[in-house]
């Protein structure tokens, strides 16, 4: 069994939320549909971040990580026909150094259904005055009525996101030069 030194390097099951669950709320009826579409481009930005400081954590955690490793096993066979080895000396190396790269994930595809009741809606002044820009208004209230009311009506939200393998950066991999003396 390898010796493994760890560098204070802590396990992490579990990141630190973006919004803790237990953080106090304000529902709203209804919001812009542009609102809409930009909170789960946001929310997918944030959790790319989150992946992409993940794999450099990783990475330093790979470079901090030592193992002690025999570079050189010599097998010797003397005139009888017998083999014996010799190892070298044990070298201490990082993970990195043998070759042991994170892996790096991106979002290639993120789906959010919701039950809701769009509404065109246009910009009034205080004088109820229409200023004419008309916009998309995304409304959940309704829906939510009809479902305490019991009426038939199917509501579901669905949130699907599929990560793929990417390449790590080009210039992440340290540079190998063999020297024979």
């Amino acid at each position: 069994m390898p010796n493994i030194v760890k560098k204070d390097a802590a396990l992490r099951a579990f990141r630190k939320p973006i919004i803790p669950a237990e953080t106090k709320t304000s529902e709203v009826d209804a919001t812009s549909f542009a609102d809409l579409v930009r909170m789960m481009a946001e929310g997918v930005a944030d959790a790319q971040n989150s992946l992409d400081k993940s794999s450099a954590e990783m990475l330093v955690e790979l470079s901090e990580t030592k193992v002690d490793v025999v570079r050189n096993i010599t097998e010797e066979v003397n005139e009888k026909g017998e083999i014996t080895f010799k190892n070298a000396a044990p070298q201490s190396v990082s993970l990195l150094e043998l070759g042991m790269l994170p892996t790096f994930y991106q979002f290639s595809e993120a789906t959010v259904e919701v039950s809701m009741d769009l509404h065109v809606v246009e910009d009034v002044d205080e004088k109820s005055t229409t200023k004419g820009r008309k916009t998309l208004f995304a409304n959940t209230r309704d829906i939510r009525m009809e479902r305490k009311f019991n009426r038939d009506v199917k509501m579901a939200s669905k949130l699907t996101a599929t990560l793929v393998p990417v390449p790590p950066p080009l210039r992440l991999e340290p540079s190998r030069n063999t020297e024979t003396k």
